[in-house]
C-alpha cells in the first residue's frame, strides 16, 4: 500500500489492479459501507475499466490520438521565482491585462510543430489578436490592478501531447517586469478526440471523475487529482494497464461516522493519489474510466 500525497489530509488508498491480476477492494470499504464494515467485491468497477480498456485498445481512435496533435499541458503561466504580488497573481487567473503594444495584423507563418523523432505537423494557426484574446478575458476590469503586455513576438513553446514532448508555435507576450513571456499556443486544434466509450451516467455514489494528471513518460508512477467531500475518507485510485492504455478509476471511501446531531459542509476537497505502474508510461495513453477520455497534465490538488 502506498500514501497518497494530498493538500487536504492524508488517508488516500492506493490499489494496484494490473490486466494481469485484477485486485478487488484491496482492502478497503466500499462506497456506503458502515466504518470498519470489511471489504466487498466491486464487480461493476472492474467491469467498467475493461469496458474502457476494450474500446481504447486497438482503436481507430487510438491511432487518430498517435498520429495528430493533442495537447495533454494546460496553457497555465508559471513565472520562474513567482508572481511579484498576490496582486498581480490575481489579475492573471481573472485575465485582467491591458495591451500596451501592437499586434501583428499579418497571418503567421506556417510553421510546423516538432517531435524529438524528427516528425513534423503543420495544422493551421491563429492570429496574435485570437491568442490575445484567451489571455485579456476581463475588459470591464478594474484595470489599475491590469497587468501591462507590452510586447507580442511568434515563437513556439514546449507542450507534451499524445505523441510525445513537442515544439510548437507559440504567440509570446511580454509581461511588464517578467522575464519569462507568457505563451499561448498558436496552433487551432480543431477538433478533440471523441472518446470511443460514452462516459457513465451514474456515479453510484463512489465513482469520482479524475483530473491533473503528473507524471512523464518515462515515469512508473503517476499522480492524480480527485475531489471528495468533507465527510468522505478520501479517494482510492484503481489502475487497469494494457498494451496501449493506463485506465484509472476513483472511488470515494467512507469516512468515520459523524457526531451526533452533526452535519457535513458542502465543501469539495482536493487531493492528489500517487499511482505506482508496473512499467512506465511511454506512449500509452492514460484514461479516466468515469468519463472514458483522456486524462490532461495539469497542477492538481
Amino acid at each position: 500500500m502506498a500514501r497518497a500525497r494530498t493538500g487536504v489530509r492524508a488517508g488516500a488508498v492506493l490499489c494496484g489492479l494490473t490486466a494481469v491480476a485484477l485486485t478487488a477492494g484491496c482492502g478497503a470499504p466500499q462506497p456506503g459501507a458502515a466504518p470498519g464494515a470489511p471489504p466487498r467485491p466491486r464487480p461493476d468497477g472492474r467491469a467498467r475499466m475493461e469496458q474502457v480498456a476494450a474500446a481504447w485498445e486497438g482503436s481507430a481512435v487510438l491511432r487518430q490520438w498517435r498520429a495528430g496533435y493533442h495537447p495533454l499541458d494546460p496553457q497555465d503561466w508559471q513565472p520562474p521565482g513567482g508572481f511579484h504580488s498576490g496582486e498581480d497573481k490575481g489579475a492573471y487567473v481573472e485575465g485582467n491585462f491591458v495591451l500596451r503594444a501592437a499586434l501583428p495584423d499579418a497571418a503567421p507563418p506556417a510553421t510546423p510543430i516538432h517531435w524529438p523523432d524528427g516528425s513534423t505537423l503543420t495544422l493551421p494557426l491563429r492570429t496574435a489578436a485570437q491568442a490575445y484574446g484567451e489571455i485579456d478575458r476581463g475588459p470591464d476590469r478594474d484595470r489599475e490592478h491590469a497587468l501591462p503586455v507590452t510586447g507580442v513576438r511568434f515563437g513556439d513553446t514546449a507542450v507534451r501531447t499524445s505523441r510525445g514532448p513537442a515544439r510548437v508555435p507559440a504567440w509570446l507576450f511580454t509581461v511588464e517586469g517578467y522575464d519569462t513571456p507568457l505563451a499561448r499556443i498558436a496552433v487551432d486544434p480543431g477538433e478533440a478526440v471523441t472518446p470511443p466509450v460514452p462516459p457513465l451516467e451514474d456515479n453510484d455514489g463512489g465513482t469520482v471523475r479524475l483530473f491533473g494528471l503528473r507524471g512523464a513518460p518515462d515515469a512508473t508512477t503517476v499522480g492524480v487529482t480527485a475531489g471528495h467531500g468533507s465527510c468522505d475518507g478520501g479517494v482510492a485510485v484503481d489502475v487497469l494497464e494494457g498494451a496501449g492504455t493506463v485506465v484509472l478509476s476513483g472511488r470515494i471511501l467512507p469516512g468515520a461516522a459523524p457526531e451526533p446531531g452533526a452535519g457535513c459542509d458542502a465543501m469539495l476537497h482536493t487531493l492528489t493519489v500517487e499511482v505506482a505502474l508496473s512499467r512506465p508510461v511511454g506512449d500509452r495513453i492514460v484514461v479516466d474510466a468515469a468519463t472514458g477520455r483522456a486524462l490532461e497534465q495539469g497542477r492538481g490538488g
